[in-house]
C-alpha cells in the first residue's frame, strides 16, 4: 500500500513541533503507512514541490497550511497552487475563523482552529485517508491470473496446505502464499488475527467469546488465547473508526 503522505507548513516553532507530534501520534494509532514532512514557511516547501516535480509529480497526498505566517501566508501560497492547477489537497490551520471564507476560493477539505484539538485533526485525517487513499480492492495473484477482491467481499482468509485460502460469502479463492503475505496487502487496521492460521475481516465480526469469533454469515474461528487481547483492541478501535 502506498504510505499516506503528509507535509506540514508552519511558522510557530511550538506550534509546528505539537502539530508534527499529533501527527506522527495518528500515523502509529491508525497503523497507517505515511511520511511527514515538516517545514517552517511557504518558501522551503515550494523548493520541496519544485525538487520533486520531475521525478515525483504528487509528491504529497496532504498539505496542513497555517494561513497566517511570515512573509507569503498559506493563504497565498494556496492560491498559487490552485492557478498554476496543482490539485494536492490542503487542510488550513488558523487563529481566526474570519479567514474561512476567503479560503474556500481554494477548496480546502477542512478549516482547523488554533489551537488544534487533537481528537478534531485526527478525525480530519482519517475521515481523508478513507476517502482518498484506503484500498478499497485487493489484488491476489495465481501465476499469471490476477484476481480482484473488494475488501468488503472478503470474510477471512486461511493458512491451509501451505496456500492462503480467501473466504468470501460464495466462494473460497486459493493462493500460493502465506497469511502474512495476504496481511500485508489489506488495509491496515482492517483485518486482525484471531488466530495462527486465521485472519479475519473486523467489519464483518458479529460475535466474540473467549474461544470463538462468530462472523456474519455464520462461520466460527477458533480464538487463539495468545490472540485474543489484540483482537478485541483491534476490534474496539475498528469499531470507532
Amino acid at each position: 500500500m502506498e504510505p499516506y503522505r503528509l507535509a506540514l507548513c508552519e511558522d510557530d516553532p511550538r506550534e509546528r513541533d505539537n502539530l508534527t507530534k499529533l501527527c506522527r501520534a495518528f500515523l502509529d494509532a491508525q497503523g497507517i503507512p505515511g511520511t511527514l514532512e515538516v517545514f517552517p514557511n511557504t518558501v522551503e516547501l515550494e523548493e520541496a514541490l519544485e525538487e520533486a516535480l520531475e521525478e515525483a509529480p504528487g509528491r504529497y497526498d496532504l498539505l496542513l497550511l497555517d494561513i497566517q505566517m511570515q512573509g507569503r501566508t498559506g493563504m497565498e501560497f494556496a492560491k498559487e497552487l490552485r492557478a498554476r492547477g496543482d490539485p494536492v489537497r490542503i487542510l488550513f490551520l488558523t487563529g481566526a475563523a474570519e479567514y474561512a471564507l476567503e479560503g474556500y476560493e481554494v477548496g480546502p477539505i477542512h478549516f482547523l482552529l488554533k489551537p488544534v484539538d487533537p481528537k478534531a485533526l485526527e478525525q480530519v485525517l482519517l475521515s481523508d485517508w478513507k476517502r482518498h487513499h484506503q484500498t478499497k480492492t485487493v489484488l491476489f495473484r495465481n501465476g499469471n491470473r490476477q484476481f480482484p477482491l473488494g475488501v468488503e467481499e472478503i470474510l477471512y482468509m486461511e493458512s491451509l496446505n501451505r496456500s492462503l485460502v480467501v473466504h468470501t460469502e460464495d466462494k473460497a479463492y486459493s493462493f500460493p502464499m502465506t497469511l502474512a503475505q495476504g496481511e500485508l496487502l489489506v488495509p491496515p487496521g482492517s483485518f486482525a488475527r484471531c488466530h495462527n492460521s486465521f485472519l479475519v475481516n473486523l467489519s464483518k465480526v458479529e460475535e466474540l467469546s473467549r474461544t470463538t469469533v462468530r462472523l456474519r454469515g455464520g462461520a466460527e474461528l477458533p480464538m487463539g488465547r495468545k490472540f485474543a487481547h489484540d483482537f478485541q483492541v483491534a476490534l474496539v478501535r475498528a469499531i470507532n473508526r
